[in-house]
């Protein structure tokens, strides 16, 4: 890979580096190589197409692994039972007239990125020149990533299809996931790549399809998705109690995180008490979905603890999971409508229940002052919870009773109130995602020329009608873009705006 630099550009429009100050000029070429050689064998098993197995095998050798770990084998199995076909069972079920059983287990081995396993040496462009240590430091025990998965299924139909079901069950399990792990300076490092965190994915997806009304001149048919996952961390690398995505930072601190299950924190931080762990476990602690940020200092009780000197509450110093951003679940519901032949409406819903957002952007206007809540500024408030004076713990703790007034200091609003206060909690919502009205143009309307062979116009509106229980902007929001993958940072409102009312029209045509 080549690569120019330049500032300066002189003429505009004239995308060239001599268009450049030659004294910025500068220009860098990257050679990466990497070998993954493969061996892989299958074997399939097929009964008169009723019953099917398939069996594979793949070993692998990467150069990007140390050599002792360099070669990982990853099998898989699959098996499918057409129940319905089964000659001696045909015609027997009644008003199912199709029936498929499913289950597969499957491996997959990752290797890791190139020349990140051992310390490297790159050209210095300082004072002198010369060579320097990259980044990365070593890791020379390094294991390739592995990667397990289980999936149950079934897929029915009914009534010569006007009735279908398909339901999966699934588990995913990532073990020895490679990541990037801050190292101590005192290493002469940066970065080292890690073998670590565990984490296993469990969800159901059913999706159901109906036609309700079939006749020569109206078709109303119905597909719903409903989709339920939870991720959960079972341990994290180098002992950690949170790893999480830089890219993802929201506001004082708030980020996308992944925290160690809820007694590891516990033990970690010398809390072990049931409380504790309904609490940590409530918002997000052992997931790969959680809200990392600052929260109040509580009890064994839950009650927060009070400053006695100021009537403020008191930070906890810990940062820990404050949210948790994985919903409960997710339906997508499509209706389409066929009119004679001709016109065609559809429209999808998209519903979430449950699920976590932090309201970013309110606490940034809370804490300047421009927040509907902050008018009560004058008006004297008691912080509910209980004095830390030492009687915190015991069967009768000192409840407080001091009133401050929010406009009298400044730090109520910039260090006192923590992000914990704006995370809004199991937020539903309901979104008409998409509308399409099309007209299919009669074929007598083509003539008899041979070019055109089907022509239709439609309109189309996109997210037209929404109803949520979130007093952000909108719900769907993330501090990321699609392109970060996974979890992303879905559920992190902050600088965000809400999706764009949009309406579009146009002409199909196929040749």
């Amino acid at each position: 890979m080549n690569t120019d630099y330049g500032e300066k550009v002189y003429l505009p429009d004239f995308n060239s580096i001599n268009n450049t100050d030659p004294a910025t000029q500068r220009d860098r070429s990257t050679l990466t190589r990497t070998r993954l050689v493969g061996a892989f064998a299958k074997a399939e098993i097929n009964f008169q197409e009723w019953l099917i197995f398939n069996l594979t095998g793949r070993n692998d050798w990467s150069s990007t692994l140390p050599v002792e770990n360099r070669s990982y084998f990853y099998p898989s199995a699959g098996m499918t039972l057409n129940f319905t076909d089964i000659p001696a069972l045909k015609g027997k079920f009644g008003p199912l007239n199709f029936g498929k059983i499913r289950a597969s287990f499957a491996q997959v081995g990752n290797p890791a990125p190139a020349y990140k396993i051992r310390a490297r040496l790159v050209s210095q462009t300082s004072t002198g020149g010369g060579f320097l240590f990259d980044f990365f430091g070593d890791n020379p025990s390094l294991k390739p990533e592995n990667v397990q998965s289980i999936e149950l299924g079934t897929e029915l139909a009914f009534f010569n299809d006007r009735v279908t079901l398909d339901f999966a069950w699934y588990s995913k399990s990532i073990k020895d996931q490679i990541v990037t792990q801050r190292l101590s300076y005192g290493t002469g490092f940066i970065f080292g790549l890690l073998n670590g965190g565990e984490l296993n994915t469990k969800g159901i997806e059913i999706q159901l399809g109906l036609t309700p009304v079939k006749r020569s001149d109206f078709r109303w048919s119905i597909n719903a998705n409903f989709t339920k996952y939870d991720t959960k961390v079972l341990n994290l690398p180098a002992e950690v109690s949170e790893y999480y995505d830089s890219d993802t930072w929201a506001y004082d601190n708030v980020r996308a995180s992944a925290f160690a299950p809820a007694d590891v924190l516990a033990a970690r931080f010398n809390s072990p008490t049931n409380l504790f762990y309904d609490d940590l476990n409530s918002r997000g602690a052992g997931s790969a979905t959680a809200i990392g940020g600052w929260s109040y200092l509580r009890n064994s009780k839950g009650d927060i603890l009070i400053d006695p000197n100021t009537g403020f509450p008191l930070r906890n110093a810990n940062f820990l999971p404050i949210g948790d951003r994985n919903p409960d679940f997710v339906i997508g519901l499509i209706n389409e409508f066929r009119l004679f032949n001709q016109v065609n409406i559809s429209f999808l819903l998209d519903i979430r229940k449950g699920g976590d957002i932090f309201n970013g952007n309110e606490m940034f206007l809370y804490r300047n002052g421009l927040s509907t809540r902050t008018l009560d500024r004058e008006t004297p408030i008691v912080f509910k919870g209980v004095v830390k004076d030492g009687m915190e713990e015991s069967a009768t703790p000192t409840q407080n009773t001091k009133e401050i007034i929010p406009i009298a200091d400044e730090t109520y609003y910039t260090t006192v109130i923590q992000p914990e206060d704006f995370v809004e909690r199991d937020i539903n919502w309901v979104r008409l995602r998409d509308v399409t009205i099309s007209y299919d143009l009669p074929m007598r309307w083509l003539g008899s020329q041979k070019v055109v062979k089907y022509a239709s116009v439609f309109v189309n509106g996109t997210d037209l009608f929404l109803s949520t229980n979130y007093t952000g902007a909108d719900p769907y929001v993330s501090t990321t873009s699609p392109a970060t993958g996974g979890a992303g940072g879905f559920g992190m409102d902050f600088g965000k705006i809400s999706l764009p009312r949009t309406f579009s029209a146009g002409l199909s045509v196929t040749f």
